[in-house]
């Protein structure tokens, strides 16, 4: 059955393939190839999700020469945010001096509303009839865990005790699929109005399935939803982060914000800057 959550889903879609689009035609101009310094770019290949999945990796100033781990932030829709993660970064290095992190952006087969592009797939935990494809979640997180963060630690100066996971809007799903999975995996995770409405909220099956075989959630967890978004983003919002609260986890960190007079698209650059000002500013200068 298709959901209410499908129709805001299909409309920024749309957005996001105009925005594409007119990236796409600026390419065809064969315009000379800008780089990003101190970054590399890969391809791996995913047997979990049978899938090829570009990684852009930055490496923080004096890497080469330090002996000491950094820690790490893993960013999905990473053909749109690798160079504002950067951007937001260099803010907050610049003003409140933070440890810069190795930054990994794991592309999803092109920028959101391309042809190839998976996150539809890749972030959703279950299948529903209206979006083709969907419901890889589950095969998606392995090629995290068990294939990526290996890689990761095998071949960077990463320190595996400190990791962060950013995801916004259908992102913002898989990192809340991450929390009630796989949470032991970061030490933050980053939720930016995530689509909890997906599915006729079948997310909050694995928030009660977790809760029932454990009685704590060791982590941080920044999660955000927009004043002026639909009811579909915001009361869902609102409902999970009241149960996370009623659990009484001893060691769970949570910092909920409701971002004043945003959209679910106007939210997204203020968003990362202040999910990323929480997790790496000590102390927080986020409320």
């Amino acid at each position: 059955m298709t959901t209410n959550f499908t129709k805001p889903l299909l409309l920024l879609g749309v957005i996001y393939s105009f925005l594409s689009v007119r990236y796409a035609n600026a390419q065809t101009q064969h315009l000379p190839l800008v780089t990003i310094p101190q970054s590399q770019h890969q391809v791996m290949h995913s047997a979990y999700a049978k899938a090829d999945y570009e990684i852009d990796i930055h490496l923080p100033d004096g890497y080469e020469t330090s002996k000491t781990p950094y820690p790490v932030l893993f960013v999905v829709d990473g053909a749109n945010d690798f160079a504002p993660t950067l951007e937001y970064l260099g803010l907050l290095m610049a003003e409140y001096h933070i440890t810069e992190p190795i930054v990994v952006a794991i592309g999803d087969g092109g920028r959101i509303g391309t042809p190839g592009n998976r996150r539809n797939q890749d972030f959703t935990p279950s299948a529903i009839t209206g979006i083709p494809k969907s419901g890889g979640a589950g095969a998606f997180l392995p090629f995290i865990e068990k294939e990526l963060l290996p890689y990761i630690s095998a071949n960077y100066k990463a320190d595996a005790s400190n990791r962060t996971l950013y995801g916004y809007s259908m992102g913002g799903l898989f990192a809340t699929y991450v929390l009630f999975q796989k949470p032991q995996l970061f030490k933050n995770i980053l939720i930016g109005s995530p689509a909890l409405a997906y599915d006729n909220g079948k997310i909050f099956d694995y928030e009660k399935a977790y809760a029932a075989s454990h009685k704590d959630l060791p982590v941080h967890v920044f999660i955000e939803v927009g004043e002026l978004e639909t009811p579909e983003m915001i009361e869902p919002n609102k409902r999970m982060v009241q149960q996370l609260k009623n659990r009484n986890y001893p060691n769970l960190d949570m910092h909920s914000i409701i971002q004043n007079k945003v959209t679910h698209l106007t939210g997204k650059p203020t968003t990362m800057l202040k999910a990323l000002a929480w997790a790496y500013t000590k102390p927080h200068v986020v409320d």
